[in-house]
This record gives C-alpha cells, structure tokens and sequence, in this order.
C-alpha cells in the first residue's frame, strides 16, 4: 500500500504542471489575438482617417477651385454686375453736385453724351473755373482714365458717334448708357457732373435777368485806401473797362485790380449796371500784389 501511494504523488504533480502549462499557452494566445484586434482596429482607424484627409484635401481643392472659376467670372465687373448693381451716385445724394436741369424735356448732345439740359447760375468765366477744379480733384480710380473721360467731354460736337468705340478701348461700360456715370472692367466708378459735359441750356442769374436801363453818364467814386479816385463813365461800360481807367490812375495793371460793390466782387464780363452802380455810389478798390 506504501508503495502504491509513493508512485501516485508524482503524477498528480505531472498532471497539475501540465494543466498549468496548457493555461498558459491558452492565455498567451488569448493575450496575441487580442493584440492582434487591437492593431487591427488601430490600423482600420488610421486608413479612415488617411481617408478623411484625402477627402478634405479634395474638397478644399475642389472650393478652391470654385473660387478661382468665380474670381475670372466676377472680374468682368461692369459687364457681370451692373443690370442689376443699384450704385452710390453723388447726383442722388448730393443736390449740388449736378446744375438743375430744365424743366422742359429738352436735351442736348447725341449718342452717349446725350442728356437734358440744364441752368446755369454762375457766368461763363465761373463755370470754366468750376469745371477745372472738378477734373483737378479726381483722386479715386484711374488718374488716365479721368484724363481720357476729360477729352471726351471736351470733345466738340458732331464726334458723338465714335464714342462707344472709344470707350470699350478703355474697358469703360456707361451705366444706363450715358457718359456722365461709367464703369470701368474692375467696378471702379466714374461719375461727371452734367456742367463738365456741355455748355448751359439757360442761363439763370440775377444781374442777367434785370431790366436793362437807359443808357447814361453817371458819376461814382473809386476808394483804395485812404485814396478816393473821381470817376465818369457809361452805366454800360463793362466791369473791365473800369478796371483799366483804374489801373491807369494807379500806375498798375488792369489784371490786379478787384472791385467790390455792395459785397461782391465785380465780374469783368459785366457791366456796371448789373450791379446797380450809379451816381455818387463807392466801389472798393483791392490792388493783388
């Protein structure tokens, strides 16, 4: 019975390590495929997530592209965009920037310098003044094309015809087909007043629509200084003429003189009835350097 025992334990022992040893093949295998799944799975993730990014670089460069296609499309500003563009006009919002048109349906000019026509309250030699510093402060847009859009509006009449011609030249499209409001291929806007593009209809100031007076010799004075200079003439000699008697008493030119009467300067073109001088009156003399 001793014997039987003795040689029992040693197999129990045998048995108990191999269960041990197929536990922990078991376990070891167990432990691989997970670790295999789990690279799997981060593997899987990582080619979604290659895909996602090749799928935004396409789609970025697809935008991209729909941004250039758009940028040629709108670049064509005037011809794209103004059927339907509302612009900022200074002739809308601004009442000084153009003269008052005549109220009759009258117009003026031909082809793209077709427009009514308009009043004038200033004279000739104030308007010309007027139109000068108009195209000496152009600073917005294109410094060529003012100068091109001036030559045009000074162009004389009968040469309409070659305007549009003249115009696509300078990529310029006229908005609702008039010169005095264009634009040019990049959208920037050229608006004229009506004043620089043709000469008066009517001219509209006080000392042209007063009664003309009998004509006359009146006697008034001429004050410069403490000087008071006597001087006779006609109620309708012309501002200018004075100016030269003056000079001459003087000793100077006619081209430095100034006189006021009243509180305004007297206009050469005019003449001295205009501004209501007549017997005993003082005008006032200012000699320029």
């Amino acid at each position: 019975m001793g014997c039987s025992n003795d040689s029992e334990k040693p197999m129990n022992k045998r048995k108990i390590k191999s269960n041990k040893e197929s536990y922990n093949y078991l376990n070891f295998d167990r432990k691989n495929n997970q670790k295999e799944n789990e690279d799997e799975k981060e593997n899987s993730l990582n080619n979604n997530n290659s895909d996602d990014n090749s799928q935004n670089d396409n789609y970025e460069e697809e935008e991209n592209n729909k941004n250039e296609e758009n940028d040629e499309q709108n670049f064509d500003f005037a011809n794209s965009l103004i059927p339907n563009f509302q612009p900022y006009l200074q002739s809308k919002n601004d009442p000084y920037f153009n003269f008052p048109e005549v109220k009759e349906n009258k117009y003026v000019g031909e082809g793209l310098k077709r427009m009514k026509g308009y009043i004038s309250n200033i004279p000739e030699d104030e308007l010309k003044k007027k139109r000068e510093a108009f195209w000496g402060t152009r600073v917005e847009g294109n410094k060529q094309t003012w100068n091109f859009l001036k030559e045009i509006c000074e162009m004389p009449p009968g040469e309409e015809k070659n305007l549009e011609a003249m115009l696509q030249a300078y990529d310029l499209t006229p908005y609702k087909k008039c010169i005095n409001v264009s634009y040019d291929a990049l959208g920037g806007l050229y608006e004229i007043p009506n004043y620089c593009i043709h000469d008066p209809m009517v001219y509209d100031i006080p000392e042209f629509n007063k009664i003309k007076p009998e004509k006359k010799k009146i006697k008034f004075k001429a004050r410069y200084g403490i000087k008071h200079l006597k001087l006779k003439s006609s109620n309708y000699s012309t501002v200018k003429k004075i100016k030269i008697t003056i000079a001459k008493k003087l000793g100077t030119t006619f081209d430095k003189i100034r006189l006021f009467f009243s509180g305004k300067e007297m206009k050469n073109d005019l003449q001295i009835w205009n501004y209501n001088v007549d017997n005993d009156v003082v005008i006032m003399i200012m000699v320029c350097p």
